[in-house]
């Protein structure tokens, strides 16, 4: 199961690159382990094992499309499969702890969600007419 969120510009002239390496530094400042690289249709980064955000899995960020008309993906992309066991029977097997760390890594994540996308509203801001 993965959760993501996609988000979509026009008109803006930006460079995708540049884009990549501002959402690059948000990680970066959140001490995620992060690598970004070039992709067939755009560019991509995928971080992990930040001490900020305690989160069941890695996240990828996609960024496609051109200059003037681009999509920013954001996903999280779970190492394992969710418990399907309800609350009760998980925490009379002992489950309680791993249900626990399923409900942290949730809130961590629509915290991330929320600061993420800020980031980007404000490097998108901020970089309107950068491609030459």
């Amino acid at each position: 199961m993965a959760l993501n969120m996609q988000r979509k510009w026009n008109e803006k002239n930006v460079n995708l690159k540049l884009l990549t390496a501002r959402i690059g530094d948000f990680f970066k400042e959140h001490r995620f382990e992060a690598i970004k690289g070039k992709t067939p249709t755009g560019y991509q980064i995928l971080a992990e094992d930040s001490p900020t955000f305690k989160l069941l899995g890695y996240v990828s960020v996609t960024i496609e499309g051109n200059p003037d008309s681009f999509v920013v993906k954001l996903e999280l992309c779970e190492r394992k499969k969710r418990s399907r066991l309800s609350p009760f029977l998980l925490n009379m097997f002992g489950g309680g702890y791993f249900f626990l760390q399923e409900l942290k890594s949730d809130d961590a994540w629509m915290k991330l969600e929320k600061v993420f996308w800020q980031h980007v509203e404000n490097v998108i801001l901020h970089l309107p007419n950068t491609v030459k």
